[in-house]
């Protein structure tokens, strides 16, 4: 994308949501830390801004004749090498998992890999966990450039609302909207992941780049985590506050930092540690603990790792030079 068609806002916000999963899976890892318990609500966030930004870069090519299948095999390559990366060091965990057994722990290993599911110790990527959400933003994705694009809005609202019956349905059954991970949830994260992902296309296609001017940057840069933080400190844990979050601090967010349209170093800083932080982050966590390390050791590695990702895949001609400040 043009740096000109940039939406910086957006961009700074990737990493701020990727900063709240790493929150929920420290406390996780290593107890302790219940403030961002609520953290998981991060991928609806992503997914939402994927829908976004699906509708507002791919549709247009996909009209102009780009090719499903191209763009798909793409989008694959894309996510791959990271995950893979991350995958790489979650191998003696997943060992573990499967009970240092080889069935289950050569399928799981091949399918994971593959970035596709497979159940062992009641996880369907024990290798790497956070890879269902990748999962399941490349079948959002599919769905939408083989049949998505070719939709009335007015068809999507309808398919959004079936969406919405069927997440409060899940929620309600099991709790929050903490599903799709597992394989006891696996099916009632569809329902979940797609009401963001048509959300996003919505918000595209009825307001396009136009912000809410009454957000001003600064609280759409912390909506998020303060949310997140505010349903700890009140005690709002009820799956009520998982849709609210859903159906109002995601789409808020984004209209909101619509209106940050300014490239600044920490946006482009944010925006380019989002995803490898988010796909090697937990990998690391599981292994530090194993070696006895606490967070205080893991966390900066996780970071390190992350920053060391983000300067080797820049590195080449700098195509993505940070802006200046």
């Amino acid at each position: 994308m043009a740096a000109a068609d940039r939406l910086h806002g957006l961009d700074a916000l990737r990493g701020i949501a990727a900063l709240c999963v790493v929150g929920l899976h420290t406390g996780a890892v290593f107890g302790g830390f219940p403030y961002f318990a609520k953290g998981y609500l991060a991928v609806d966030f992503f997914l939402m801004l994927s829908g976004f930004m699906m509708a507002r870069v791919t549709e247009p090519r996909l009209a102009a004749g780009l090719d499903p299948l191209r763009f798909m095999q793409g989008r694959y390559r894309r996510f791959w090498p990271i995950v893979a990366l991350g995958s790489v060091i979650g191998i003696p965990y997943l060992w573990v998992r499967a009970g240092g057994a080889w069935d289950p722990f050569l399928p799981a290993l091949i399918a994971n890999f593959l970035l596709l599911p497979w159940p062992v110790a009641n996880l369907l990527f024990a290798l790497n966990i956070p890879v269902w959400t990748i999962f399941f933003e490349l079948v959002a994705n599919a769905v939408h450039v083989l049949a998505l694009h070719r939709v009335r809005t007015r068809t999507i609202a309808v398919l959004a609302l079936i969406a919405l019956a069927l997440t409060i349905y899940v929620a309600m059954r099991f709790g929050s909207l903490d599903v799709g991970a597992r394989p006891a949830t696996f099916l009632g994260g569809f329902p979940r992941i797609f009401l963001a992902y048509l959300i996003g296309i919505l918000l595209w296609r009825t307001r396009g780049d136009t912000a809410l001017s009454f957000i001003p940057g600064w609280l759409a840069m912390t909506a998020l985590p303060a949310a997140i933080l505010a349903s700890w400190a009140v005690g709002w844990r009820h799956w009520s506050f998982d849709l609210a979050f859903v159906l109002a601090v995601c789409p808020l967010t984004i209209l909101g930092a619509l209106g940050l349209r300014r490239a600044t170093r920490i946006g482009w800083l944010s925006a380019a540690m989002s995803f490898p932080l988010f796909a090697v982050h937990l990998p690391i966590l599981e292994a530090a603990r194993e070696l006895g390390y606490g967070v205080r050791t893991a966390a900066p590695l996780a970071f390190a790792l992350t920053a060391l990702i983000v300067w080797w895949t820049n590195r080449p001609a700098r195509r993505m030079a940070a802006p200046q400040a």
